[in-house]
């Protein structure tokens, strides 16, 4: 970007509506019930790098750094922190179920998971599906748990697959036709892999720009069904993306039999560009109402666009800027209300705290 787009898009940040930018009052007082050296064992240097909502749990990745970390896959209570003007819950004197201790995820025991990177859920099914990076000998996989009965579903390998590259899951799950497909997004660009949980193989979509880029930047994905669009993003590049779910799907619904697990799927996807974005960002969450929303890093500013007003300043409404509360996020999600927003940081707060809400919708 030219150094004269920088300057038109810094003054721009004047016009865009602001929801919040004031910094929050300290929240010590109640504190954070994600502890994960008392539950886990894990100490200086955590860093979370996805998670997911599922009732009042929430699940979160770990990457493995070194053979002593005891964990990869974490379970903690969800909310972050209880209410304190609530009646006390007794839920919330919780403890990790069976299949995320440290005895059901040792490392060179390949049937556990070794490294989990990212994370998403088939809400519909109570699935949670987990991208495995592997640990030495034991090759990365997908495994899936059964979240209703506690139980592994399914483990499939993805041989061949650069899964260092990998960087994020969106499970798109069609009960009605009989098919799920994961979507996964890579630091590298230019493709994405689709993992199929039927068959327990693993294909590549090459990515084709229809405004002649080079390369289309994958690392964050985001699935829009009320558009019927995906979005495309990295924290290196200063533009959006979007592809037809419709075409997606179409390209993976049938795969020809001599099409093997990883090999690249024939055809291309068609990809346009949605615009510049503020900035490089962080996360990407396209809302119930069809709202795309982002953290633009170098402000540590939460904002919110509507794809049908046009990809300029003007039309992002910040609704959180503080770089006490947003220092690292890696993830935006919503709750299981879909109605809350939240920001989820790498690592804690100035409060001691992972999560954010930074949005609340209304209808």
């Amino acid at each position: 970007m030219s150094v004269s787009a920088f300057t038109v898009m810094a003054s721009a940040m004047a016009a865009v509506r602001v929801v919040s930018t004031a910094p929050r009052p300290p929240a010590a007082a109640v504190a954070s019930d994600w502890n994960v050296t008392e539950h886990y064992g894990l100490h200086g240097g955590v860093r979370l790098s996805d998670v997911v909502v599922w009732r009042n749990r929430a699940y979160a990745c770990v990457p493995r750094l070194d053979g002593r970390q005891p964990v990869t896959l974490l379970e903690l209570p969800w909310p972050e922190v209880a209410d304190p003007t609530a009646a006390a819950d007794p839920t919330r004197n919780w403890r990790p179920r069976k299949t995320f201790r440290a005895d059901q995820q040792k490392l060179r025991h390949c049937q556990h998971v070794q490294s989990a990177v990212a994370v998403d859920l088939d809400k519909i099914r109570g699935h949670l599906y987990v991208l495995d990076a592997g640990y030495e000998e034991c090759q990365p996989k997908v495994v899936v748990y059964g979240l209703k009965a506690f139980k592994t579903v399914q483990l499939a390998e993805l041989g061949g697959a650069n899964v260092s590259d990998m960087s994020t899951l969106a499970v798109d799950a069609r009960p009605l036709k009989g098919e799920t497909r994961v979507y996964i997004g890579s630091r590298r660009g230019g493709y994405i892999t689709v993992f199929d949980p039927g068959e327990g193989g693993w294909h590549r979509i090459s990515l084709s720009s229809l405004d002649g880029e080079n390369e289309v930047p994958v690392e964050f994905l985001a699935v829009s069904k009320l558009q019927s669009l995906v979005y495309f993003t990295s924290a290196l590049s200063h533009s959006l993306y979007s592809a037809s779910l419709r075409d997606l799907r179409n390209l993976t619904s049938y795969v020809k039999p001599g099409v093997k697990s990883g090999d690249t799927i024939p055809g291309e996807l068609p990809v346009r560009c949605e615009g510049t974005k503020l900035g490089i960002s962080r996360g990407l969450y396209v809302d119930i109402q069809g709202g795309t929303n982002y953290v633009y890093a170098r402000d540590f500013a939460a904002v919110r666009w509507t794809p049908s007003m046009g990809l300029s300043a003007e039309k992002h409404t910040v609704m959180l800027q503080s770089r006490d509360q947003l220092p690292a996020v890696v993830k935006i999600c919503a709750d299981n209300t879909y109605l809350q927003v939240w920001a989820i940081n790498g690592k804690p707060n100035a409060d001691h705290r992972y999560t954010v809400k930074i949005n609340t919708l209304n209808f």
